[in-house]
């Protein structure tokens, strides 16, 4: 063999050398794949059995959970218990015309039934919100399908002695309630401890749903229509009133806070202030000029809105008594009395004095009386040309055409 051959020779065994490593480094690699594979494999279904052990244990827990909010496995008693259950809640929360009827039973296949009630009443937005929170806070199997409610036009006041604190609405109420059929036939009474599935409270709930007005725009506060310094007199009792107005119309209470005398009172019946200041302080006692109240007025709108304000009372002693009045004189008929006529008869003269403000003439002889205006006299002496009057114990003579109260005012200037 010579060098050729051998050169050739010795590559050709390298090649197939090369060759079977490639192979042999193929089956390795493809053996770790595999078995890369089969593990991979193996890990998912460890997981995925874990997984449905998890969701099995995890159910069987929620079915015992279900099982203890469920209702009575017995049709009857379930839909019965429950039915009662909404009367008593509805009456104690004083939802006014409430009516509870059941609405519909729906099996569903042999796991449960489903029931359905529809609870239907009249009561303002607070009263709502308590139906509401009372049903989600009782630990069953029940949800609130539908709820509906609108302003109402009649005007009830909330049993139990609740008042009317808002406008009514008419509220629908659509429940479905569920039976499981592994429940117990009677079952222990849910607990009177909210369910742990609500995250807040009444008081909570009831601030975050009422602070929103959903019929009217925002609520105002009450607006104060006195003054803001009010005086009180010494000596005397003094019933301080606030007047507030509404620009909703609301009702309006009004309360006080501040440093109160011990002679001032607050009358909470009638939302007065009584300040009755004594008329002089005894030796030693401190004399209080004015003092300081803040006066605070809330409304019963929605959100319910107060008005805070100071108000000063000032004392000051009492006001002098009031002048009499006199009246002011009234008209004289005396002066627009006129002698008119001095008329002869057969035996005697008779004078006429017209009255012109009352229209009528006063035909007098002698020794009549008369009072005209002012001027109350008697006649002494008729004659052709005069007539003699005696007033006051004194003489006056009345010439015709004279206008009687001159006879007065020529004798004072005499």
């Amino acid at each position: 063999m010579n060098q050729r051959e051998r050169f050739l020779s010795i590559a050709i065994g390298g090649l197939l050398l090369a060759l079977g490593f490639q192979w042999a480094f193929n089956q390795y690699r493809s053996a770790v794949r595999f078995r890369q594979n089969r593990l991979n494999s193996l890990a998912n279904e460890t997981e995925k059995l874990q997984a449905q052990w998890l969701a099995g244990a995890e159910a069987e827990r929620q079915l015992g959970e279900y099982k203890v909010r469920s209702l009575s496995s017995d049709a009857e008693v379930a839909k019965s218990a429950y039915q009662s259950w909404l009367l008593e809640t509805v009456g104690r929360l004083g939802i006014a015309d409430a009516i509870v009827d059941p609405v519909g039973e729906v099996p569903v296949g042999d796991l449960y039934t489903r029931f359905g009630f529809r609870v239907s009443g009249k009561t303002d937005l607070p009263g709502l919100v308590d139906l509401v929170y009372a049903i989600q806070a009782r630990d069953q199997l029940h949800r609130i399908r539908e709820l509906q409610f609108a302003p109402s036009r009649q005007g009830v006041r909330r049993a139990e002695g609740k008042t009317d604190s808002g406008e009514l609405l008419s509220v629908v109420l659509t429940l479905d309630a569920v039976s499981m059929a592994i429940a117990e036939a009677t079952p222990a009474p849910p607990s009177e401890e909210p369910s742990w599935r609500i995250t807040r409270s009444l008081a909570e709930s009831r601030d975050t749903i009422l602070n929103r007005n959903l019929f009217h725009p925002p609520n105002q506060p009450p607006r104060y229509l006195g003054d803001e310094r009010i005086v009180a007199f010494r000596g005397e009792r003094n019933p301080v009133e606030f007047s507030f107005s509404d620009p909703e119309d609301d009702a309006v209470s009004v309360r006080v806070e501040g440093y109160f005398p011990e002679w001032v009172e607050w009358d909470g019946d009638s939302e007065r202030l009584i300040v009755n200041p004594p008329l002089e302080n005894k030796e030693g006692e401190e004399v209080v000029e004015q003092f300081e109240v803040q006066v605070i007025a809330s409304d019963n709108g929605y959100p319910r809105r107060e008005t805070t304000l100071p108000l000063v009372v000032k004392m000051q002693s009492p006001p002098p008594p009031p002048k009499p009045e006199t009246p002011p004189p009234g008209f004289d008929d005396a002066t627009q009395t006129f002698l008119t006529a001095l008329v002869q008869g057969r035996d005697d003269w008779t004078a006429w004095m017209n009255v012109r403000t009352r229209g009528k003439t006063l035909k007098l002889k002698i020794g009549d009386e008369f009072e005209i205006g002012s001027i109350r006299g008697k006649v002494t002496g008729v004659t052709a040309r005069r007539v003699t009057l005696e007033i006051d114990g004194e003489t006056y003579e009345l010439r015709p055409a004279g206008k009687l109260s001159d006879v007065l005012a020529e004798s004072a200037e005499g």
